[in-house]
């Protein structure tokens, strides 16, 4: 059985740009197949026969499995939302989801919410929740039971939030996995105190040009600076998410991952999970536990 998820051409959420913003209802295109493994037949037959062989038959329960991401390929929204190969999608808006794939692909494609399905997926023995409002245009597949198992157990102990409390991060990290964590949501000093933002940001160089555009206006006409500073505001309060993601990809910084939390602190808590070693500019979970040094062997003396 073969699903193929229609194109979408993305205009959002390529990294440097805008990437995964998804108050703009923008697609993240691509072409999804699913292409079930022998152990998923093995579980179709145990949960019923082929949807495809029953005609009128919308749905499919399979409840020893979820769906699973097989292959990402090119821009689609899957990769702005930086998921990986082997994660599974173990619930939408906080309830397990054990149907088909015909099924999923449906309800991604009709979602009329503005805000979005929340999505929980399960990578590494941790579980965590993104936000999409599209088809992932990834390659879908069922999971292994055994996969299946670890994850549903996981998802017992695992308490999701309504979408109201939740806010999305993106996690940028360096290749000494030092994360910075990004708020995507607007932040009233960004178009009300610009100079403000940009020093609580640490974004230098812009500080550097802002203060340079206030004293030259200045120095010409004072109406010439409130004009200025009008449209700096409104530049800031487009841009904010664009400026603070570019100037992190210049230091060094690389998209690592998006996560819907309640808080900060929630997302450090995981991405430690994920990567015991990650370190963070605000530390809100801990140092890092030092590793043990392997003790030295002495030589035998003879």
């Amino acid at each position: 059985m073969q699903q193929t998820e229609l194109a979408d051409t993305p205009t959002d959420g390529i990294p440097g740009a805008n990437m995964p913003d998804l108050d703009a209802d923008a697609g993240y295109g691509g072409t999804a197949t699913a292409e079930p493994e022998s152990a998923a037949a093995d579980i179709a037959g145990q949960g019923g026969t082929d949807a495809a062989s029953k005609a009128g038959t919308a749905t499919r329960q399979i409840p020893n499995t979820f769906v699973q991401i097989k292959d990402i390929r090119g821009v689609t929204r899957a990769r702005a939302l930086r998921l990986q190969d082997g994660d599974l999608i173990v619930s939408i808006d906080g309830k397990p989801f054990h149907e088909d794939i015909e099924t999923f692909l449906d309800i991604l494609f009709e979602n009329e919410d503005e805000a979005g399905l929340l999505l929980t997926v399960f990578r590494n023995g941790v579980l965590f929740n993104i936000i999409t409002k599209g088809p992932l245009g990834a390659t879908l597949e069922y999971a292994k039971p055994e996969r299946a198992e670890l994850a549903r157990k996981a998802l017992e102990k695992f308490t999701i939030e309504s979408k109201d409390n939740i806010v999305l991060f993106e996690v940028l990290r360096d290749m000494d996995r030092a994360c910075r964590i990004i708020d995507t949501r607007l932040s009233p000093l960004a178009y009300l105190a610009p100079p403000v933002w940009v020093v609580y940001n640490k974004l230098w160089e812009v500080l550097v040009a802002l203060v340079m555009i206030y004293v030259s206006t200045l120095a010409v006409h004072w109406a010439l600076f409130l004009i200025a500073s009008v449209l700096l505001s409104l530049y800031f309060k487009r841009a904010h998410l664009v400026l603070r993601r570019s100037f992190s990809l210049v230091r060094g910084y690389h998209m690592w991952m998006v996560i819907a939390a309640r808080s900060e602190l929630e997302v450090q808590k995981i991405c430690r999970q994920i990567d015991e070693k990650s370190t963070f500019e605000m530390d809100l979970v801990g140092p890092v536990e030092p590793e043990e040094k392997p003790k030295k062997r002495r030589r035998r003396q003879k």
